[in-house]
């Protein structure tokens, strides 16, 4: 199975602690984790990452969704990082394009909001929420609860 990993602007600071918990999870699930994101967002990874312990192989964000709309290319999971409305954009797109089960992952001071903007525009997303900038334990509680993501696979 393959999961994807969509990060948009990095500029919150639990986004890459957490890009790389859900990683270190799904691989250890069995998962192929692929990261898709801004050359920031992905270079960040790359940094903390370098031996590619929980991440497989990395992608600029619109090459991805360009081959997930070609169907040269497709994932089991998609997990979108939002922080911003660009990040609901890009997990909504994915999910319209891609077979795959969509998971938002909404952090930021805006979280709250954010988590009701994706809830209504993505077909049926599953929404993990915290108001976390600085400090990702509080989701990272609430990821925990989830301890199979492959459960949640579409059939």
């Amino acid at each position: 199975m393959k999961a994807l990993l969509l990060l948009g602007c990095p500029e919150v600071p639990v986004q890459t602690g957490l890009a790389l918990y859900i990683g270190n999870t799904l691989k250890a699930q069995g998962f192929e984790v692929i990261c898709a994101g801004t050359p920031s967002a992905v270079n960040l990874m790359k940094v903390a990452d370098p031996k590619k312990a929980y991440i497989e192989s990395y992608v600029n964000i619109d090459k991805c969704i360009d081959q997930i709309a070609k169907g040269t290319f497709d994932v089991d999971l998609a997990f979108g990082f939002i922080h911003k409305d660009s990040g609901v954009q890009y997990l909504g797109t994915v999910a319209a394009l891609s077979k795959s089960t969509p998971i938002a992952i909404v952090f930021g001071r805006e979280a709250e909001l954010l988590s009701k903007e994706v809830t209504e525009s993505v077909d049926g997303v599953q929404v993990i929420w915290e108001t976390a900038v600085h400090n990702p334990l509080p989701l990272k509680k609430k990821l925990d609860k989830i301890s199979k993501w492959a459960a949640l696979v579409k059939g």
